[in-house]
């Protein structure tokens, strides 16, 4: 079976909501998710300040709508 593969917004988003005091247990729940799955994102982007993380959310959903109206 081939794993799945999760966009880099999408892990930043998931990060910041833990970051902001969720647990890594209910993002997993909430999101259908490993809890080891998360727990990887968190340790790889703990790091990295939780408003640089929602810039690159930003970042990514403004992309996704230029391309959406671009066609």
């Amino acid at each position: 079976m081939k794993a799945k593969r999760y966009s880099t917004e999408f892990k930043s988003s998931i990060v910041a909501l833990y970051n902001e005091g969720r647990s890594v247990n209910s993002l997993a729940n909430e999101y259908h998710l490993a809890v080891q799955t998360v727990t990887v994102w968190v340790k790889n982007l703990k790091s990295i300040p939780t408003a640089l993380i929602l810039k690159i959310v930003h970042f990514f959903s403004i992309r996704a709508e230029v391309q959406a109206a671009i066609g």
